[in-house]
């Protein structure tokens, strides 16, 4: 590339190696990394190329570079830069031949029921699931796994603590490297998510050679499966005894796998892309014309909607149809103030940004600047997933006070500093500072104002949709499946769309 370095060609990408940008190699790593799933995505980028380090630009796939490139010997591509989490079956680069499909078991006998008319997820989340997963060489099949998890909600929160689509808990996302900061939260990140969850799943499916023993092992613990396998005559699902969730997991999981096949297929509609560290998702939105609420949703892992600051670049999902632009965007923006442009006013500034227009004239004394100047935005407003999501599992979020431990805050609710660490994702070593926010769970203590309740009503009432199942409501708000069949004196799990269900969030 006329001594800009070698270009790397994976399927039909071609991606300026290392030696193009000797000072930013975190960007290529990662860009290496995300290579081999890209050509899943609908996306007409397909050129990346440092211009003297000090740029990066983007091609359409109609540029002629296109064509001098293919004309070039490419270099072989490592599609991973950091060692594995699992051991891996074939090659050094990391990543496992795909598996093909998953055997259907006794979806019939699910307990819940599963149609392609109810499926909660929208074809751009399939397919975007299913491209990630094919990437790490696992069926993707295993798209089915977050209907049964968490109804396909990003923020869905149970009453153990288990987190995101795909239901990672605190400390097996730990062990998995997934970033938990007050900035970010990848568990309810669809893309580091899903990837973890595909790691995982493909490391049960080498321990017990069977997909069904493997789901199952998601839904229990390996441990638990291995135990089972040991007291039984045939290493066979079905056969083996396992916990009564279980048994049923597998049958759920069939019955979704076979209503998503019967769905049709459709174009993608999301993209991934990356981004620079401390990003504002606001200003990306505005400048690349994407409804920010859109970004937002799609990208609840920001907890503030920035990127966290740092060397690493970020992953985020953004329309197909914008991707290009969102990309070069990214690069090309200042990351956290808006340049205001001839004809802007704060109403249309706000629209574009989801800010309020008082809140921007507050945050900026009122004075709108010139064209070129620029304004800050304030602090999201929005109530961070791992918040929001928390209220259905009965938690409320206090204030720490100046002379807090997390010692005297656990009195407050009766439980041990243990306790409280769990549920905030730190260690009892970490040192906490007034004004942090920390979640509880129990009895907000009277009088005081530190409290600031985010917990959801005593009783609830809610209206059965399309794609409800009493599984995934249970997940929802904290409670059994049992406690509401009780409750609303159901003698099965069968629901009606227009059904009214009182449910008692724990």
């Amino acid at each position: 590339m006329d001594g800009k370095g070698t270009l790397l060609k994976y399927g039909n990408h071609f991606i300026a190696d290392e030696a193009s940008c000797p000072d930013n190699t975190n960007f290529y790593h990662v860009m290496t990394s995300l290579a081999g799933w890209l050509k899943y995505f609908h996306i007409t980028a397909v050129i990346l190329f440092f211009s003297s380090c000090s740029g990066i630009r983007l091609y359409n796939s109609s540029d002629s570079a296109v064509d001098s490139a293919e004309s070039q010997t490419a270099s072989e591509i490592t599609l991973y830069s950091v060692k594995p989490l699992f051991p891996v079956l074939h090659g050094s680069s990391g990543r496992v031949e795909p598996s093909g499909t998953i055997p259907l078991y006794a979806p019939h006998l699910s307990d819940l029921n599963y149609t392609p008319e109810g499926c909660p997820a929208d074809d751009g989340t399939l397919r975007l699931l299913e491209a990630i997963l094919k990437s790490q060489g696992a069926p993707s099949d295993l798209a089915a796994l977050p209907w049964v998890e968490s109804n396909y909600y990003v923020g869905d929160y149970s009453r153990v603590g288990a987190a995101g689509p795909w239901q990672f808990m605190s400390g097996t996302a730990r062990q998995f490297r997934m970033n938990m900061t007050d900035q970010v939260d990848e568990r309810y990140s669809w893309t580091a998510s899903t990837r973890t969850a595909s790691n995982y799943l493909l490391y049960l499916n080498r321990m017990f050679d069977d997909w069904h023993l493997a789901l199952a092992a998601y839904n229990c613990g390996e441990g638990a499966v291995q135990r089972a396998i040991s007291n039984a005559t045939r290493r066979e699902y079905g056969v083996i005894e396992l916990p009564g969730e279980t048994d049923a997991f597998v049958p759920r999981y069939s019955a979704a796998l076979l209503a998503i096949r019967q769905m049709e297929t459709v174009e993608p509609s999301l993209s991934v892309i990356l981004v620079p560290p401390g990003l504002d998702l606001r200003l990306l939105a505005a400048e690349s014309s994407i409804d920010p609420e859109f970004l937002a949703e799609h990208n609840r892992g920001f907890l503030k909607e920035v990127t966290p600051p740092g060397l690493r670049n970020w992953e985020v999902v953004v329309p197909t149809l914008q991707a290009s632009v969102a990309f070069q965007t990214a690069w090309s923006i200042q990351r956290d103030r808006y340049v205001v442009k001839s004809g802007d006013s704060w109403a249309s500034i706000g629209q574009a940004t989801g800010v309020a227009a008082n809140d921007l004239m507050e945050a900026n004394n009122s004075s709108m600047p010139n064209p070129g100047g620029s304004i800050l935005l304030p602090e999201s407003s929005r109530v961070p997933v791992n918040s929001s999501a928390a209220v259905s599992a009965g938690f409320f979020q206090y204030t720490v006070r100046s002379g807090d431990t997390l010692g005297g805050i656990g009195v407050l609710v009766g439980v041990s500093s243990r306790e409280v660490a769990q549920w905030n994702d730190m260690s009892t070593a970490t040192m906490i500072h007034p004004g942090q926010k920390l979640l509880l769970r129990g009895t907000p203590p009277e009088g005081s104002g530190a409290v600031s309740i985010v917990r959801a009503d005593s009783v609830v009432t809610h209206t059965v949709e399309a794609g409800d199942s009493m599984w995934a409501l249970a997940n929802r708000y904290g409670v059994s499946v049992e406690q509401i069949m009780e409750l609303n004196n159901k003698d099965s799990a069968a629901l009606s769309i227009g059904e009214n269900l009182i449910i008692k969030p724990e």
